[in-house]
């Protein structure tokens, strides 16, 4: 149990039980004053995993003699989250094991007025509806917060959530070799139509279909790439996912859905690039009508970068490239050591194949588009970027916001790294 409290961090919900509401006045710890719970009982079963990083926040009080957070002085509030990233540093260098998961969130999310970020305790007030916002007097009716509110509780209950039962991986949700033309207009259409798993867990139909869209959003965001581009696949199909993790890893037989909708395929060879990756090959599990037919999924892992895989004696010629949410801008720095993107996006200008990248803003979407421009050349245009109609519906807290976000949210499409045309939506 122990494990499942600590998976994740919200200020205003008891750490252990995860309850809150306005009828259950929660007790924050006397000394951080950053964590809460219901009551004695839940404070003194947490404090052996507390009282470390406590102590720590502790002494930090006293050497600064006001609060841990101090309320932003510019008007605009940008330096606020970086507040929260310099004491979470300060933190990380005073204690002598990494911070837990949790512990981080109690740095990026902690209690204080969404509108100013004043953080003292005893003025502020919880929002009675999500456990991911407080006010100050002044800022009681915030109606910026109104529009992110539902998410924000929609993100908490799918927090808990997947702490209550085991992730499932969505199977078998289009008929094989569907005749269906043209995919449904939306993710949440897709689920409507499709999706009849797991209506027995008794979690909210909101939960379930956000559940499902991380799942599917992937294959289905490509689908809608090669519907877009009017691009009919043969036999065989290769596929490069450019800046790979481990999320990639996770519901590997949801590919089989192109086996089911595109009727000329028969082998889909996926292949995972990025360093932080494990080498491996796998062969997902298909369904019986898929195996009769001898129509299989093929994924390689390979740990490495992408221009090194260009490079290798393994390269096989892709069909499609794709990066998931993998900010090509992020390093801004072209003469940086660090900088990885630049020289992998000099080995995408030579594949001859559609790119398809995906970010959570239309703003990093630009600044990718900005960046593979400053490397190639501004003669790359794009065929769209646009609000991808098959993003997942699963909301995740963004810290520097303190907004949502939502994984492949936007989607530019490029025919090749070349000259196209530009249009923006």
């Amino acid at each position: 149990m122990d494990e499942l409290h600590n998976l994740f961090f919200y200020a205003n919900v008891c750490h252990v039980c995860k309850a809150f509401s306005k009828e259950l006045p929660l007790k924050r710890c006397g000394s951080c004053q950053i964590i809460s719970y219901c009551g004695k009982e839940h404070q003194k079963q947490h404090w052996p995993q507390h009282k470390y990083l406590c102590k720590i926040l502790s002494d930090l009080r006293q050497e600064t003699g006001s609060s841990l957070f101090p309320k932003p002085q510019d008007s605009s509030n940008k330096s606020w989250p970086q507040v929260k990233t310099n004491l979470m540093l300060i933190v990380a260098l005073k204690s002598s094991r990494r911070l837990e998961l949790y512990e981080e969130q109690m740095f990026k999310f902690p209690r204080a007025c969404v509108v100013c970020h004043e953080s003292e305790s005893k003025t502020l007030q919880d929002c009675q509806n999500c456990p991911g916002a407080s006010f100050c007097p002044l800022h009681k009716s915030d109606s910026v917060h109104e529009k992110q509110c539902a998410s924000l509780k929609l993100c908490f209950d799918l927090d808990v959530t997947a702490t209550l039962f085991e992730r499932q991986v969505p199977r078998h949700v289009v008929p094989f070799h569907t005749d269906r033309a043209y995919l449904p207009s939306t993710i949440r259409d897709f689920i409507d139509l499709y999706v009849n798993e797991n209506k027995t867990l008794p979690m909210s139909f909101d939960c379930r279909i956000a559940y499902t869209s991380e799942y599917l959003t992937r294959p289905l965001t490509l689908l809608y790439a090669i519907q877009r581009l009017d691009y009919s696949p043969g036999i065989n199909m290769t596929i490069h996912v450019i800046g790979a993790n481990v999320i990639e890893l996770d519901g590997l037989e949801v590919w089989e859905i192109l086996l089911h909708w595109l009727p000329a395929l028969t082998v889909l060879r996926i292949i995972l690039i990025g360093p932080e990756l494990t080498r491996s090959t796998l062969i997902p599990n298909v369904c019986d009508c898929c195996a009769v037919e001898d129509m299989r999924v093929h994924v390689d892992v390979c740990n490495m970068l992408y221009q090194d895989y260009v490079n290798s004696h393994g390269f096989e010629n892709p069909d499609f490239i794709i990066g998931y949410n993998v900010g090509l801008h992020e390093c801004e720095d072209f003469s940086s050591e660090n900088d990885t993107w630049s020289p992998c996006v000099r080995s995408l200008g030579t594949q001859n194949c559609p790119v398809i990248l995906t970010s959570y803003t239309l703003e990093e979407a630009k600044k990718d588009h900005e960046r593979i421009c400053a490397v190639l050349g501004d003669t790359v245009a794009l065929v769209l970027c646009e609000h991808n109609p098959f993003a997942s519906l699963r909301p995740h807290r963004d810290f520097e916001v303190e907004d949502v976000y939502y994984q492949n949210q936007i989607i530019t499409i490029y025919r090749e790294l070349s000259v196209v045309t530009l249009c923006i939506v």
